[in-house]
């Protein structure tokens, strides 16, 4: 028995943010990072919303949300008590506002639980359609995925012209994002014909759309269509599941701060070439190549998987990707690296995400596996 349930309503498209003006005598907490409140970002949501609502911003958003973080937002929450929610911003705002309604939630620490909006300004996470938070435990070095039905949003709001502005990096990193969730999700034990759906039109707009995004930033067009592309790819991984390759990038971003899309698109290709060791997820993989035309039918399986690397390999020597952890800019000397691989390959076999990985990985995979990125 399948079970497709979308708990989130989706408003998308140029002008979406015009939603928000159905909001008129409420108590709006916006959670973001002080980049937007500094940069004017934030500007574009504010003209939105009517004066004679209540309105608190709270920008004390870092990089990797942690505990002492969401702490910080949890208390300036319930000291305003809103009747409305809002993460503004990308996975770190999204992720400390998730945090923050998981905690107060189990605390009871709301008079009444706020309408929870999320608005992202960048396209990778998908974070608005799942029930997924990642937080970041310093001292351990790592990052925990939380999963809970209490963190999904009422209100998901997708508008392209928040995206526009969004640096080449960092799209070409969140786009990533978006292929690994949907490549995970296409794959994942929790699979159906739902979230098979939901993933190959992902990796779709995402192979067409997102070089455009990345060399035309203000294409209106290709922005809305990776915002697309990264909601159904978080739909598909919420229902679905993910697998390895986020269980070793939630590693290389709490050892070492790579961003997490970027920490997949490095993982990525390790994780398709053991799976695809898997009979069932070799021919899922080169499924899609055939369903989306990047290989005839006739073409066999595991030259069709082969194709498939080429075809991310490419996009990322496109977007002037790092493709090894030697190639990062701030990256360990393999040294240092090496010294980390059994405390990360330790960490990756307890992710949330491993048990959706259509084939078992032990610990000394892992190990292997990290090794072959340097």
């Amino acid at each position: 028995m399948d079970i497709c349930q979308i708990a989130t309503k989706v408003i998308s498209g140029e002008q979406a943010l015009a939603a928000f003006r159905v909001y008129r005598t409420e108590r709006i907490f916006i959670l973001c990072d002080s980049f937007l409140t500094q940069s004017g970002a934030i500007d574009l949501l504010s003209r939105q919303i009517a004066p004679t609502n209540q309105v608190q911003v709270f920008d004390d958003v870092v990089l990797d949300p942690n505990l002492s973080g969401v702490a910080r937002a949890m208390a300036a929450a319930v000291d305003f008590q809103p009747t409305v929610l809002v993460a503004f911003g990308g996975g770190a705002a999204i992720d400390t506002a998730k945090g923050l309604v998981y905690f107060a939630s189990g605390a009871h620490a709301f008079s009444r639980p706020p309408v929870f909006i999320v608005i992202p300004t960048t396209s990778g996470t998908g974070s608005e359609m799942t029930s997924f938070a990642v937080i970041t435990d310093a001292e351990e070095k790592r990052k925990i995925a939380l999963i809970d039905d209490v963190m999904y949003a009422d209100v998901a709001i997708l508008d392209p012209q928040l995206t526009v502005s969004v640096p080449p990096a960092i799209t070409a990193n969140t786009g990533f994002d978006v292929l690994t969730h949907a490549f995970e999700a296409y794959v994942a034990k929790g699979a159906t014909d739902f979230t098979d759906a939901m993933a190959c039109k992902a990796v779709e707009l995402a192979l067409e759309y997102l070089p455009r995004c990345y060399h035309y930033g203000a294409n209106l067009k290709a922005r809305e269509a990776m915002s697309n592309a990264s909601n159904m790819a978080g739909v598909a991984f919420n229902l679905g599941g993910l697998g390895m390759v986020h269980s070793m990038a939630h590693q290389l971003g709490g050892m070492y701060h790579v961003p997490h899309g970027l920490a997949c698109a490095l993982a990525l290709p390790a994780g398709i070439a053991y799976n695809s060791r898997d009979e069932k997820a070799a021919a899922k993989y080169a499924d899609l190549t055939y369903k989306l035309g990047l290989a005839p039918r006739s073409l066999p399986v595991p030259q069709a998987v082969c194709l498939l690397q080429g075809v991310l390999k490419a996009l990322m020597s496109d977007m002037a990707m790092p493709q090894r952890i030697g190639e990062l800019p701030k990256g360990p000397d393999r040294k240092s690296y090496v010294q980390t691989i059994p405390a990360m390959a330790a960490h990756a076999m307890e992710d949330r995400c491993l048990p959706g990985n259509p084939r078992p990985v032990d610990e000394r995979t892992f190990e292997d596996l990290f090794a072959s990125l340097y």
